[in-house]
């Protein structure tokens, strides 16, 4: 069989796949299959062999096409090469992306959009005082007494906040 098929069978699948050792590893592959199937039952048309064994050199080659599809990696090298360089950046970048989020969160509870807005200004986006005091037409000493009331507002949110945690008690 190997005899009388084997040089067309390696001709058609070399056309097939484009690399004449692949080719050999998959009529390899069907003879081998064809051989074991044949053992326990044989073809009701023994006339069609040669198809039996293309369609099953066929189904080997597309069953290891798809495995190597799936087995396949794709790398970004672009986003490889960022990572990289960033020496764990971006490890800092989430935390300040979340302590900025909760803060906001806190700053949602202030009542007062005067609190909000000096606090916000003054620590976040560090504005200076003399800015802050000007746009909103406050004297230096008015700046303090507000921006002291303000924190001390926005304290008590905070500290509203952690005793809603349940502390956990190892022991």
């Amino acid at each position: 069989m190997v005899v009388k098929y084997g040089r067309t069978l390696l001709y058609l699948m070399e056309k097939r796949t484009g690399d004449s050792e692949r080719a050999k590893d998959v009529v390899q592959d069907a003879f081998i299959i064809v051989l074991e199937k044949l053992r326990n039952e044989p073809l009701d048309d023994p006339t069609k062999l040669s198809a039996y064994l293309y369609n099953t050199a066929k189904n080997v080659y597309i069953g290891e096409t798809r495995k190597e599809v799936r087995r396949e990696t794709f790398f970004d090298t672009e986003l490889l090469e960022m990572i990289a360089s960033s020496n764990g950046e971006q490890y800092q970048t989430l935390v300040l992306e979340r302590s900025r989020a909760a803060i906001d969160r806190l700053f949602d509870d202030l009542r007062n959009d005067r609190d909000r807005m000096i606090l916000i200004h003054y620590y976040i986006d560090e504005i200076e005082k003399d800015i802050i005091c000007e746009n909103l037409g406050l004297s230096h000493r008015h700046f303090d007494r507000v921006i002291s009331r303000a924190r001390s507002r926005f304290r008590d949110i905070v500290q509203e906040q952690l005793d809603q945690i349940p502390l956990e008690v190892s022991a």
